[in-house]
């Protein structure tokens, strides 16, 4: 049985893909590589024929039409053989050591009455020619090594977001939802992060850096220039992310878990309007008011429930406090993590 299925998407990897590779055999027999040639026009199909080639039974090359990241991601849930599933991005790595506690974990849950719907684990941020410079945790929000439900979840921090390099779901919540995401768009991890949530009842943190997040390359869709380039894209995820549920629907959720989607749709909103506001644009404004008036269309509840947020009072006002701050906040993570 394959304890976790890992979607590597790859467009033009082949420079660098062999380190998240690599990384990831040492998961053993148990994990299922899935590597998708995504309308590759380098050596990136040719890479993955050989990984399969040279490791069959664990990794398999699926070639496709190029489609973007979402297209990648749909396609490893589709083809998915494990009980849990994860993104592997072609320029990141995993830990070995921390790997094989991740696996050790996912055993323990394949033989448990009713596995956990999430495994949380730490990530940590690299750097060219430096490893783990800063390290992302959520001690902060859950105990460690047991099965939690929301409602055993402590208070999350307005600055306590999931990222989609912390996040193991179980396979079959992805599939009974049919989570889709869109093709041809950047960011749209962020819907992967968040529209799943509400359909995850038990977790279970593993306080181990079990993924590696490399940033500052200038091509990759994190850095601040190509943010700015695509930000009809950073909108567009911003209001189906945002625009995934009405307030109706979140007053049923767990408390907590409330609380934590409001504070990561405000906490993305932030991003979303100080970028819009950073490029100073008629386009860029338009997109700012455009955005803000489709939330406020899906749902009046839940666009006052925002504006009563800290984060979300700033990324819908349109004064000069609002775009200051939004642009201090802005800049100091971006510092912080080092990602531009």
């Amino acid at each position: 049985m394959k304890l976790l299925t890992v979607t590597v998407p790859c467009y033009n990897s082949a420079k660098y893909m062999a380190n998240a590779l690599d990384s990831l055999l040492s998961g053993g027999d148990e994990i299922d590589i899935v590597i998708i040639d995504d309308g590759s026009t380098d050596d990136t199909g040719r890479i993955a024929d050989e990984y399969e080639r040279a490791h069959p039974g664990v990794v398999r090359a699926v070639h496709q039409p190029n489609g973007g990241h979402g297209a990648g991601i749909n396609r490893g849930i589709d083809l998915a053989q494990g009980l849990y599933f994860k993104v592997v991005d072609s320029d990141d790595r995993v830990e070995p050591e921390a790997l094989k506690k991740l696996i050790d974990v996912l055993r323990e849950q394949s033989a448990a009455p009713a596995p956990v719907d999430l495994v949380v684990h730490d990530y940590v941020y690299d750097r060219p020619g430096q490893r783990a410079v800063h390290r992302i945790n959520y001690r902060s929000a859950f105990d460690a090594g047991r099965t939690l439900t929301w409602d055993q979840a402590r208070r999350f921090h307005i600055s306590t977001q999931f990222m989609i390099h912390a996040l193991c779901y179980r396979t079959g919540v992805l599939r009974d939802m049919g989570l889709r995401l869109p093709e041809h768009m950047f960011y749209e991890d962020n819907l992967y992060i968040y529209r799943p949530l509400p359909r995850v009842r038990t977790l279970y943190y593993l306080p181990e850096p079990v993924y590696g997040y490399f940033v500052g390359r200038a091509d990759q869709s994190a850095n601040h220039s190509v943010l700015l380039r695509h930000i009809g894209n950073v909108t567009d995820i911003a209001e189906m992310m945002v625009c995934s549920y009405s307030m109706a629907e979140m007053e049923k959720f767990p408390k907590k878990l409330r609380r934590y989607m409001l504070n990561n749709a405000c906490g993305n909103l932030c991003t979303a309007s100080a970028q819009q506001y950073m490029l100073n644009t008629e386009e860029s404004l338009a997109l700012h008011d455009r955005m803000l008036r489709t939330i406020k269309d899906f749902d009046p509840a839940l666009f006052k429930a925002i504006r009563k947020n800290p984060l979300g009072f700033a990324a819908t006002g349109r004064s000069a406090f609002s775009r200051r701050f939004l642009g201090f906040c802005y800049d100091t993570v971006r510092k912080f993590i080092k990602t531009a």
